[in-house]
């Protein structure tokens, strides 16, 4: 934060938990410059400054109306914070995903939601294949596709299809 820059409204809590110390996204929770309003800078390649408040579900319509660009939140197991995945217009977007809308000044945020890390996929120290029996005719066939050389495995994706 600058001198003489002040924050128009406190610091969320919950900024820690998408701007951790260390995090893979470079993002940090800092005060804009020009409006005073928390907002996260990424700071890997082109500088971005975006509107803390998670986008989902109605909010998501609204962002895609009024043309906001967004970027897509996604939760690395295992790494310190959330990474973002920039989306071009309404491609790639989901609507069980949850976003991040570009900060513009003087325009209020189209969501002040929280943010909530997903829930885990897979229980922490359990393998990730846990549960999966392959037979010795699954091995079998698998190292003789693996194995195949490439001119074959065309004509059998090939043949497949037609």
């Amino acid at each position: 934060m600058h001198k003489g820059i002040r924050a128009r409204e406190r610091k969320p809590p919950w900024l820690r938990l998408l701007a951790p110390d260390g995090n893979i996204a470079q993002l940090e929770a800092a005060v804009c410059g020009t409006c005073g309003r928390w907002v996260l800078r990424c700071r890997q390649g082109v500088w971005e400054a975006w509107d803390p408040g998670v986008i989902q579900g109605d909010d998501l319509t609204v962002a895609i109306i009024l043309g906001v660009r967004l970027t897509r939140l996604k939760t690395v197991y295992g790494m310190c914070g959330p990474t973002l995945i920039d989306v071009c217009g309404e491609r790639g977007i989901r609507s069980d995903g949850q976003y991040l809308a570009e900060h513009r000044c003087g325009f209020a945020p189209i969501s002040l939601t929280p943010y909530k890390p997903a829930a885990k996929a897979r229980q922490p120290g359990k393998p990730w294949a846990s549960g999966i029996k392959l037979t010795e005719e699954d091995v079998r066939e698998f190292e003789r596709i693996w194995n195949m050389p490439v001119k074959e495995l065309k004509c059998l994706t090939r043949s497949k299809v037609n």
